[in-house]
């Protein structure tokens, strides 16, 4: 089974045009401290590469998304030259967008959709509360529906049957809304409370 949030985190993303940059580096001398913040906010933690003194370590290293900061716990000497890689985000970290995803789907209940979506315990699949996986479909309609979440503003999707673009006088929960209705149409198969459908409008 494929990472759902994974895959959902890449189309919100590109949906927010928060490009992956490949060219993260940083340079340190060690002294003394195994802890090493790295410069950029948003690194892609999969990505985290720790050279020390030119050798690539494979183990004695972890990365704490929290802090941004690197721990080698590998024996060093005084002046070993350490060199971590990796790839970043310009907006928003691997952690601000499992977030944005797991807030997201309160929305599916509040109108009305026909499964009720949570986060497994290790924050890595949408499960429904019976078990059963989302559909690819409806991994597409969660990551719509959380790039309006994050920054409804600045959202443009067109595609040949659905379109949501954001407009000064539409607040969050209209483009929200506006994006739920237009499911039904551009899947044909979602199945929405009529009552709730008619509180909506």
């Amino acid at each position: 089974m494929y990472n759902q949030i994974s895959t959902i985190a890449r189309l919100v993303r590109a949906l927010l045009k928060d490009r992956l940059q490949i060219d993260g580096r940083d340079t340190y001398i060690f002294q003394g401290s195994g802890s090493f913040t790295l410069t950029e906010d948003y690194p892609s933690s999969a990505t985290i590469k720790v050279y020390k003194n030119g050798t690539l370590l494979s183990t004695g290293y972890s990365y704490n998304a929290s802090t941004n900061i690197v721990t080698i716990s590998a024996i060093m000497a005084t002046n070993d030259i350490i060199l971590i890689t990796y790839s970043f985000y310009d907006k928003y970290s691997d952690s601000e967008i499992t977030d944005y995803i797991e807030s997201s789907l309160c929305y599916f209940n509040q109108y009305g959709y026909r499964k009720t979506f949570k986060l497994n315990d290790a924050r890595t699949d949408v499960l429904t509360i019976d078990g059963t996986n989302p559909t690819i479909k409806e991994c597409y309609e969660i990551a719509i529906i959380t790039s309006i979440n994050i920054d409804p503003q600045n959202i443009e999707i067109r595609t040949k049957d659905f379109t949501v673009t954001a407009m000064e006088k539409e607040s969050k929960s209209d483009l929200i809304g506006k994006a739920m209705m237009q499911f039904t149409t551009w899947y044909g198969d979602f199945e929405f409370s009529e009552d709730l459908r008619q509180d909506v409008n």
